[in-house]
């Protein structure tokens, strides 16, 4: 039975207060369940989509109202004053800090970084998975992580319910990521099961550039013909129905929410192993090489050489930054700086890094790359995200 149809055969049943208690008894199992279902689903890295039929918020019921995201004098999409308006004391107390618990939940390889970069961290990391999908989760870490780091486990959707309701009622931070371009993103019951403590401070959510500047018929065409997971702007709505929700939730806990935009994601390893640049942090900081063989569709895998050319981030606040124009059938597999592209190492680290920002609580903002054969420093991460402020 669907979550309405238990409900209302029970109201048909029995009109007493028996009856209401086991209302509620029975929609909250039926939440839990069909939450549990689509975290199956969602957590599949490998090729980015699961088996499992998955639903997704279509923005055809009561999708909450997008006045959650307003628009700023310079077009920029900013988050509105339902979710940003908190004292001092309030951002300040968002501020997710290495040692706090901190949830990975999503589907793609962005997840799996994701979970890694944190852990890296310092920050006591744990990310849902299927049991079928546990070996090449732990390829793409790394035994290196899997072997030394105790700060990630890996938590089964599956095999221990009860673990899965403790870890997240000690959370402090949770985050989003999906890779697909499909517009298969998050069912709204996977939303409610997760943003559900009161102990979380902030949700942090991969989401796509929606501003629309530069897609059109080459950028759909590239993806038809070149790369299928380049971001075409084609399910805007649904981005934007998903963020609000999420935005929605987190705002009646008490949490912040930042929404961290991506156009077509590439990379995510460490590039050459000769590479001077290929040092332990650059290993530490990205998916294994397994990855490489894990996508390769040829002898050399232009992601290895992308991971190779392009380790710059370059960060924008809000909505501002456009797709691949014109060129896009020439970029779709590029392996330089190109408009439109982000990282996966890029914005896998910009998700992580913004827990510990007062500036980055309840503000969107997007990752392109930069042409550097190293990824940014410590020093420069800071002054990246002074766009923020």
């Amino acid at each position: 039975l669907k979550h309405e149809e238990a409900i209302t055969s029970l109201e048909l049943a029995d009109p007493t207060a028996t009856a209401e208690i086991a209302h509620k008894e029975t929609s909250t199992m039926m939440t839990i369940l069909n939450a549990m279902a689509v975290l199956i689903a969602l957590a599949t890295p490998v090729h980015g989509f699961s088996s499992v039929p998955l639903r997704y918020w279509s923005g055809t019921k009561s999708a909450p109202h997008d006045s959650f995201l307003k628009r700023n004098h310079a077009g920029n999409n900013v988050v509105g004053t339902s979710l940003a308006s908190t004292s001092g004391d309030s951002i300040s107390s968002s501020i997710v800090s290495p040692g706090d618990m901190v949830a990975v939940v999503g589907r793609g390889f962005t997840s799996v970084l994701a979970a890694k970069v944190a852990a890296r961290r310092g920050y006591n990391t744990w990310m849902v998975y299927p049991p079928k999908e546990e070996e090449v989760i732990r390829r793409l870490l790394g035994d290196k992580i899997m072997n030394d780091n105790q700060d990630l486990e890996l938590v089964s959707a599956l095999e221990d319910p009860d673990l899965l309701q403790d870890r997240l009622s000690r959370t402090s931070a949770i985050l989003i990521v999906v890779d697909g371009t499909d517009g298969v993103i998050m069912d709204p019951s996977t939303i409610d099961f997760l943003i559900s403590s009161e102990s979380l401070k902030r949700v942090v959510v991969m989401s796509r550039h929606l501003n629309g500047k530069d897609m059109g018929f080459f950028a759909k065409a590239s993806k038809k013909t070149a790369n299928p997971e380049v971001w075409d702007g084609s399910c805007i709505d649904k981005y934007r129905s998903f963020e609000a929700m999420v935005q929605q939730k987190a705002n009646n806990f008490g949490a912040d929410c930042t929404i961290v935009r991506a156009g077509t994601i590439k990379g995510g390893s460490c590039g050459g192993e000769d590479e001077e640049a290929n040092h332990d942090d650059l290993v530490d900081t990205t998916l294994a090489r397994d990855y490489y063989e894990i996508t390769k569709k040829d002898i050399i895998t232009w992601q290895l050489l992308f991971d190779c050319n392009v380790r710059g981030v370059r960060l924008e606040k809000g909505d501002v930054l456009p797709g691949p124009g014109a060129k896009a059938i020439f970029t779709a597999t590029g392996t330089d700086e190109h408009p439109g592209d982000t990282g996966r190492a890029g914005i896998a680290e910009a998700m992580v890094r913004s827990l510990e920002l007062d500036s980055a609580a309840n503000v969107d903002f997007g990752v392109a790359t930069k042409e550097n054969r190293v990824p940014p420093t410590d020093e420069e991460w800071t002054q990246l995200f002074s766009v923020l402020s």
